[in-house]
């Protein structure tokens, strides 16, 4: 959460992405998926141990020990600061997705003024005019 702070604190005052912010999100995130993951397979705080599932008498340890170190409710807690991170996470990368779609329209937009304005000239007649103006290259 700390990280997210610092990214919106410089996008707060800037009002920009700097590719600094860009690659410290990507690790936010990269981290907010390992530590997901490390605690839903690795430590398997959600999943009953098979001596629970086999022996009924160690299903009430099971049970209380649960309900002694609070596995539920620090879980609850992790996964509420890990939706956060991912929420703040999927905002940025949608505003980062933006901004490149938008740069990549207007990068089409003016290879579109580019060839109307070369048609206009072939149409005119001047493009033959400017292209043999134009220094020749030799060929290869």
């Amino acid at each position: 959460l700390g990280n997210f702070a610092k990214i919106n604190f410089t996008v707060k005052q800037t009002g920009n992405f700097t590719v600094m912010e860009q690659e410290r999100l990507f690790k936010v995130v990269a981290q907010n998926n390992i530590i997901f993951i490390d605690m839903v397979s690795k430590l398997g705080l959600k999943d009953r141990s098979d001596t629970a599932w086999n022996m009924s008498q160690y299903e009430t340890v099971y049970e209380a020990m649960k309900g002694e170190f609070e596995i539920n409710g620090r879980f609850k807690h992790i996964q509420f600061k890990l939706d956060l991170i991912q929420q703040n996470a999927k905002f940025f990368l949608e505003i980062l997705h933006n901004q490149k779609t938008n740069t990549l329209e207007w990068i089409i937009i003016w290879l579109i003024s580019l060839e109307c304005i070369l048609m206009i000239l072939d149409m005119s007649g001047m493009g033959t005019q400017i292209m043999n103006s134009l220094p020749s290259f030799p060929s290869l």
